[in-house]
């Protein structure tokens, strides 16, 4: 038998103003498959989510967690009920509520202002890499499952913008994040390919450029190779360099 769930998940965040705020939360759906994750989205901080479940059976596991098992159908609904609605199905979902605490609430705001298009300033540079590297010592890197891919391509931004020794400095972070699945390997392509530029080396995965042409590739033989490991694109290869 099918049973249907509603699930209020009021997320409007309080320095939003709004009435009747609930407590800052972050929101999680995971698909799993044989019991382990196979995708997650989490769900934008600072609105306000309508999450219906329809299963074969639904348990309220613990404070925050709601799994569901069995011709699994989740529709979420962002911004009020007028909003667009995204659908997910499979044999077991798991949603999970976790509230945030000050210190996160601060890195979610500090992530929301940061990498603006535009034309580049140099002190509000500065002063972003500095509320960057606060949350990577107190947070690690501020991946997916912390922020959500928006805001975690804020801080990927704000990384490419840094001098070449804050580079170095914040890369372990990045690519612990990247070995956990948490951001893009492309990111970490990039950031790597940027800082052995910088240094006079040969790059690994041709995201650089000099000049209109990519910057000098390390064994180009193997090029797409790497690229593909990072999910990149493969790329033509010359014998010129």
């Amino acid at each position: 038998m099918m049973n249907v769930y509603k699930l209020a998940l009021p997320l409007l965040l309080a320095w939003h103003g709004l009435a009747g705020a609930a407590e800052p939360s972050r929101i999680s759906v995971q698909t799993l498959a044989a019991g382990k994750e196979v995708a997650r989205i989490m769900l934008p901080v600072g609105q306000q989510h309508t999450v219906q479940v329809e299963a074969n059976q639904v348990e309220q596991e613990s404070r925050g967690t709601t799994h569901a098992r069995g011709n699994v159908r989740v529709t979420i609904r962002s911004g009020g009920t007028g909003g667009a609605a995204t659908t997910i199905v499979g044999e077991e979902i798991v949603i999970k509520r976790k509230v945030l605490d000050a210190r996160e609430l601060a890195a979610i705001r500090a992530l929301e202002s940061m990498g603006a298009p535009g034309k580049r300033d140099a002190a509000r540079d500065r002063k972003e890499l500095a509320r960057l590297k606060t949350i990577v010592a107190s947070h690690g890197w501020p991946g997916a499952r912390f922020a959500g891919p928006e805001l975690s391509q804020n801080a990927f931004t704000v990384l490419m913008r840094t001098p070449e020794k804050e580079l170095e400095a914040l890369l372990p972070a990045l690519r612990e994040a990247q070995v956990q699945n948490d951001v893009p390997g492309s990111q970490l392509a990039q950031a790597e390919d940027r800082l052995r530029v910088a240094k006079g080396l040969p790059q690994r995965y041709g995201t650089q450029l000099a000049g209109s042409k990519p910057a000098v590739i390390e064994d180009e033989n193997a090029l797409n190779i790497r690229r593909k490991m990072m999910g990149l694109p493969p790329m033509p290869v010359s014998s010129g360099q």
